[in-house]
């Protein structure tokens, strides 16, 4: 056996393993239809098959012998005949994208004269195994072509030529991914059969039609996963517009979430700090509770809400707080700060909620009170109702906690949050009012003019200054 000889059987060879391989991987495939998934096994195994007899035939071609002699009969009979069982597998998997992909209400009748044509084919080749109309074999195992072969060429003709004028006319209705390679299907073994005419010893039709199947199984997988990724990103992009409806809905009706059972979770992380959440989440009949060494507390509310709701109607009061509520919401999120509750028309909200007594939640906590009186000053501009609000601020040590089983609250205790409340009602309107401590904290960072002394009850008489 010489070097090229050598060299077709071993491509023959690394083919056929390919083969078997896709049609393993296109067995287990789980995104296919059943009928292409089917048509495209088929393929896969007959261009397999066609290769192992192949094999059969260039091995024992020529070898004298009785088994010799019957390997190369079988074998090139397997030859044509999965031949055309391949053309059939093509066949079936043109049916199903005419059925599904390209929505065709009724089959082309090429299709249909197509199959007729198989079975010719196949009968054709039955008479011919027995006749000698294609071949015969003489005493040293030598394969003579005989004139009749011709029509082992005209048949398989026939049927390409029907099913690429069936692609051709429908070819747009067609996966854009699969378009080319049922091109090349059809086309390629044209023109190796064309060649096969005038060059012998290497199988070009069964070669070509073999890399076809391969070619055809990639680009099947790579339409099929793109098919696969478009439903992910629809589906994505759903979750994101009903997430979205759902914000925004949430948001028109109220910012005080209720706890329902069958969404705890989710509420949980929306009304109380990420840390408390997980904890009660993980210990629900545990008393939730913590001390702060330096936390900072802010109180605010509206500069004559009473006199101001009374002339107006429930539903303009309720759209009213909601709507200057909802500024301050959203810069406690833009800035950390913790918002524990509103009380009517009062805010309060927190920063330093940590075991780190070294930490800037006093600064952090005057730049959000000036960014909430700017909120207020937007609100203004575009509201028919003017309003102020008065901002108290304090700094030092506070407990934290979880109260109660139902409706439950996170909220804070000590003197340091009735300093800060008591720093908000004696403070003035559209002006932050902190206490000695907090001016301590931040004087470096913030001009502050000092105000008149404030007294506390159980504090007596304390210093505080105005932003």
């Amino acid at each position: 056996m010489d070097f090229s000889e050598q060299l077709i059987l071993s491509t023959m060879l690394v083919l056929q393993g390919i083969c078997w391989i896709l049609a393993l991987m296109t067995a287990f495939t789980q995104n296919l239809s059943k009928s292409r998934k089917f048509a495209l096994l088929l393929l896969e195994i007959n261009s397999a098959l066609l290769l192992i007899s192949d094999l059969f035939f260039y091995s024992y071609e020529g070898v004298p012998g009785i088994f010799e002699w019957w390997a190369v009969r079988i074998s090139k009979f397997g030859t044509y005949f999965f031949t055309i069982l391949c053309i059939y597998s093509f066949n079936l998997y043109l049916t199903t994208l005419f059925k599904n992909e390209a929505s065709l209400k009724k089959l082309p009748e090429r299709i249909r004269f197509a199959e007729l044509f198989i079975a010719l084919g196949l009968i054709v080749l039955t008479i011919a195994q027995f006749t000698g109309l294609y071949y015969t074999i003489d005493e040293a195992n030598n394969l003579h072509r005989q004139p009749g072969r011709i029509i082992s060429y005209i048949i398989p003709l026939i049927i390409i030529s029907l099913q690429l004028s069936c692609i051709l006319q429908y070819y747009r209705k067609f996966p854009r991914r699969i378009r080319i390679p049922m091109l090349l299907f059809t086309l390629l073994p044209v023109a190796a059969t064309l060649v096969q005419f005038v060059v012998h010893g290497i199988p070009f039709v069964d070669i070509s039609i073999v890399l076809m199947t391969i070619v055809l199984f990639i680009f099947t997988i790579q339409e099929m996963n793109e098919a696969v990724e478009k439903a992910h990103r629809l589906e994505i992009e759903l979750l994101e517009r009903y997430k979205k409806e759902l914000e925004q809905t949430v948001e028109q009706r109220t910012r005080e979430l209720r706890i329902a059972n069958e969404k705890a979770e989710h509420l949980l992380l929306n009304i109380l700090p990420g840390e408390i959440a997980r904890e009660l989440t993980e210990n629900p009949s545990r008393t939730i509770s913590k001390k702060y060494p330096n936390a900072t507390v802010l109180f605010t509310d509206i500069v004559g809400f009473t006199k101001m709701s009374s002339g107006m109607s429930a539903e303009q009061t309720v759209k009213m707080l909601n709507k200057m509520t909802s500024l301050f919401d959203e810069r406690a999120e833009r800035e950390g700060i913790e918002k524990i509750k509103t009380i009517g028309d009062a805010y309060m909200a927190a920063t330093g909620l940590t075991e780190n007594a070294e930490n800037d939640g006093a600064l952090k906590m005057c730049r959000f009170a000036q960014g909430l009186l700017e909120d207020v000053n937007r609100f203004n501009k575009s509201s028919d109702i003017q309003i102020q609000i008065r901002i108290g601020i304090n700094s030092g040590e506070l407990v934290a906690g979880v109260i109660g089983k139902t409706k439950f609250i996170y909220d804070v205790w000590g003197d340091t949050v009735n300093v800060a409340s008591r720093m908000e009602s004696t403070g003035e309107p559209m002006r932050i009012h902190v206490s000695e401590t907090t001016y301590l904290k931040t004087r470096q960072n913030f001009t502050y003019k000092e105000s008149a002394k404030v007294d506390v009850k159980g504090k007596g008489l304390m210093n505080c200054y105005f932003l």
